[in-house]
C-alpha cells in the first residue's frame, strides 16, 4: 500500500516522528509532498527554509525507516493525493483532518477511489499545546516539545507544604519551573469531607489558573472519606490539575485514619488543624510536618503525602499518548467509494 503525507516540514519535530512512524507503520511505501517555496511563503507566518533544503534534510530524516519513499513538490492543500492513482491511504494530523475530506471529495468528482485517512492524535508539548514548526522557530518550544521557557504552574493555596510539594514533583517532571501560590479568597471549605474534598481541589485548581494565566493550576485538598471496606473514616489527599484547554486530571494519595477523638470532632463540625494542634501542641500544623508527620512518628510528612497526590494526577500529562480519547497511535476511517 502505497501511502500519502503532505506538508512543509520546515522543521521535523516529534509530531512529524508520529506522523512518519504511522505511515510506514501502515504502508508498504510512502509519497511525501513537500511544499513549494511559493505555497509554503503564503501558508506559513515565519520563515521557512528553501525547498531543497527541506528536502535534503527529509531525506536523510526518512531513510531511518528502512522503506521505499518519494517526495514530490506540491503548490496547493490537496497536493497530489487528489489526482494520483497510485496512492492508496493519507496521514494526516487532527489538524489537517478536514484537508483528507477535501481530497476525497476531489477525488470522488475525478472518478478515482477513495482514500483510506489515517488520523494520529495530536502531540502536545510540556504545556499540553500542540507542538508545531511555527512554535518552535518563534522559539516557544524545542522539537521534543519542551518549553524553552519556565513551565509557570499556579498553586490555590498559601499553605508551603501544597506549594512545596506541587513544585518538587513538577520540577521532578519538567525541569524548569515558576511556581506562584495564589490565595484561593473565598469557595473553599474550611473542612471539605467525602466528595466534597475533590470538588474543593478542582476549584482551587481552576481559579488559580484563572487568575494568573499559567500553564497549569493546581489544587491540593484533604478531608476524610468512609472507606467502603472498613466503615472507617480515613484522611485522603486529592489533587486536580487543570490547563488552559480546561482539562482536568486527578489523583489521590494514600489515607490514614485518625485517633477515634480526632475523628469525631471533624464529623461534629470542627477542623483536623485545630483538633490536631490541641492534642499536639503544635501550632499550625497543617503547614508544618501535617498531622502525619506526629502519627507516623516522623516517618513521613504531609508534604511527601501531597507529593504524591500531585504525582498521581500529573500521570496522565506524563504519558499523553496512553490517555488520549480514541486509539493511543492512530484512528483510521475506511472510506468506501
Amino acid at each position: 500500500m502505497r501511502v500519502g503525507i503532505g506538508g512543509t516540514f520546515n522543521v521535523l519535530h516529534k509530531g512529524h516522528e508520529l506522523l512518519f512512524e504511522t505511515a510506514f507503520s501502515v504502508g508498504d511505501e510512502v509519497e511525501v509532498g513537500l511544499t513549494s517555496d511559493d505555497f509554503a511563503r503564503r501558508s506559513r507566518k515565519v520563515e521557512v527554509l528553501p525547498y531543497f533544503q527541506r528536502k535534503a534534510g527529509l531525506s536523510s530524516f526518512l531513510e531511518r525507516y528502512g522503506k521505499p519513499f518519494e517526495i514530490v513538490m506540491i503548490s496547493d492543500m490537496l497536493g497530489t493525493a487528489a489526482t494520483s492513482e497510485k496512492i492508496d491511504a493519507i496521514v494526516v494530523s487532527p489538524e489537517t483532518r478536514a484537508n483528507a475530506d477535501g481530497i476525497n471529495e476531489q477525488r470522488r468528482r475525478n472518478g478515482l477511489k477513495q482514500l483510506k485517512v489515517f488520523t494520529i492524535r495530536e502531540v502536545k508539548a510540556d504545556d499540553s499545546e500542540p507542538i508545531s514548526a511555527t512554535r518552535i522557530v518563534q522559539g516557544e518550544i524545542d522539537k521534543d516539545g519542551r518549553l524553552m521557557r519556565p513551565l509557570k504552574v499556579a498553586v490555590g493555596s498559601t499553605n508551603r507544604v501544597k506549594v512545596d510539594a506541587a513544585r518538587n514533583v513538577f520540577t521532578q517532571a519538567f525541569g524548569l519551573v515558576e511556581v506562584v501560590s495564589v490565595d484561593p479568597e473565598h469557595g473553599v471549605e474550611r473542612q471539605p469531607m467525602h466528595d466534597r474534598i475533590l470538588e474543593g481541589a478542582t476549584r482551587r485548581a481552576r481559579n488559580s489558573l484563572e487568575r494568573t494565566g499559567a500553564d497549569y493550576g493546581v489544587g491540593i485538598e484533604a478531608g476524610l472519606v468512609k472507606d467502603p471496606f472498613s466503615g472507617r473514616h480515613v484522611d485522603v489527599q486529592y489533587c486536580a490539575i487543570v490547563d488552559a484547554s480546561g482539562r482536568v486530571t486527578v489523583g489521590r494519595g494514600p489515607g490514614f485514619e485518625y485517633p477515634p477523638s480526632v475523628t469525631k470532632a471533624v464529623l461534629e463540625g470542627g477542623s483536623v488543624g485545630e483538633t490536631m494542634s490541641d492534642i499536639t501542641g503544635i501550632e499550625d500544623i497543617g503547614r508544618r510536618s501535617g498531622s502525619i508527620g506526629f502519627l507516623s512518628d516522623w516517618l513521613i510528612d504531609r508534604t511527601a503525602l501531597s507529593e504524591i497526590a500531585v504525582l498521581m494526577a500529573l500521570i496522565p500529562r506524563l504519558r499523553k499518548e496512553l490517555y488520549e480519547p480514541g486509539d493511543p497511535t492512530w484512528s483510521s476511517d475506511a472510506v468506501s467509494r
